[in-house]
């Protein structure tokens, strides 16, 4: 049930991104973002980890933006493993790395804002 949380909030907060960063679409309806959704928790689970703790030393020497860059990272390889995926009328398109980053960041924030207006 957590997961299925995790992917709903994952997905709104795309929708939200692709709505305030032009450079930031999808195609697929809902479809996509759910599934960009799906992807991004599977890697938040998996791989963000591991980023985390062999990047320590710049997360500490930044004072934690360095997360920014990592969110940024897992928004790349969620595009990469649709792209690779190749879903019919399914995709994610971002314009270049300072969307990424943007994005990142709106992510993230629209994410917390999610999980603080749902906590239980």
């Amino acid at each position: 049930m957590r997961f299925l949380y995790l992917i709903v909030t994952n997905a709104f907060a795309l929708f939200l991104v692709s709505i305030l960063l032009e450079g930031v679409q999808f195609e697929g309806g809902i479809t996509a973002p759910v599934i960009a959704g799906g992807i991004i928790a599977l890697l938040n689970f998996f791989v963000k980890p591991i980023l985390k703790f062999l990047s320590f030393p710049l997360v500490f020497i930044s004072a934690g933006f360095f997360i920014i860059i990592i969110n940024a990272f897992i928004l790349y390889l969620a595009n990469y493993i649709i792209f690779v995926m190749d879903i019919e009328g399914v995709a994610m398109n971002v314009d270049n790395l300072l969307t990424y980053v943007l994005a990142a960041l709106i992510f993230g924030v629209a994410n917390w804002l999610i999980h603080w207006f749902l906590k239980e």
